[in-house]
């Protein structure tokens, strides 16, 4: 039998929400706590003479300040708003690549943005390789880790799994900014899902999902590959 109005609609808030949770968890830990670990190890690493000195994102090298929870908070949010997007793409991924893809392109993707030759981040830091390999690796962890947490929760059933549901819905909650997009993806599946658009959408969607997904990597790969080249 055809799925209710109801059922459909808990299906995709169940993901949502799983989505939401497994990226904020991702994002505070990798990309928060795991970000300013890094540049803790990057400041005993460089000169004395950097630290104090506010880089790019206007965050002081060494010093811990209001900007700190601020950065943890941004990648909370960077987070979430990535586990929403997984889980609305997995299903368009074969089960055996979504690990590596989705953490190679956050890897390329994210790492391409942070690597530039610009300003002091990764001019004045040494050693500059493993600034680079850190900041390239950091995106990729995290979005290593939505996708363990996605492929673990979204299969158990919320109405069996209150301590489950309770973390994913708190969790949830503190990536706001994730649960608009959330919700507005869900929406748009929601309505494919009861206009059965997605039968038709979904073969063509296993294709190309994973060729943008490959194309973005490739992208930003080159271009995290010519900044690397001109910082080292």
């Amino acid at each position: 039998m055809r799925p209710s109005l109801a059922g459909d609609a808990g299906a995709v808030a169940w993901w949502v929400l799983v989505g939401a949770a497994a990226g904020t968890i991702a994002g505070f830990l990798v990309g928060g706590v795991g970000g300013r670990l890094a540049m803790l190890l990057l400041r005993l690493t460089s000169p004395e003479s950097v630290i104090g000195l506010a880089t790019e994102d206007g965050f002081e090298i060494g010093v811990v300040t209001a900007r700190t929870l601020r950065f943890t908070l941004q990648m909370t949010l960077l987070g979430a708003t990535n586990g929403v997007l997984y889980a609305a793409l997995r299903g368009s991924i074969a089960s055996r690549l979504r690990l590596p893809l989705w953490s190679l392109v956050a890897a390329a993707a994210d790492g391409a943005g942070f690597v530039h030759e610009d300003g002091i981040d990764f001019s004045l830091v040494e050693p500059a390789a493993l600034a680079v390999v850190l900041f390239v690796a950091l995106p990729g962890l995290a979005a290593a880790l939505v996708v363990v947490l996605v492929e673990r929760w979204v299969v158990r059933d919320p109405a069996t799994s209150r301590t489950l549901s309770a973390v994913v819905v708190v969790a949830a909650v503190a990536g706001t900014l994730a649960l608009v997009v959330g919700g507005v993806v869900g929406v748009i599946a929601l309505g494919m899902r009861r206009a059965r658009a997605a039968e038709f959408f979904h073969p063509i969607a296993r294709v190309a999902v994973p060729l943008v997904l490959v194309a973005v990597a490739l992208v930003a790969g080159l271009k995290l590959v010519n900044e690397a080249s001109a910082i080292l």
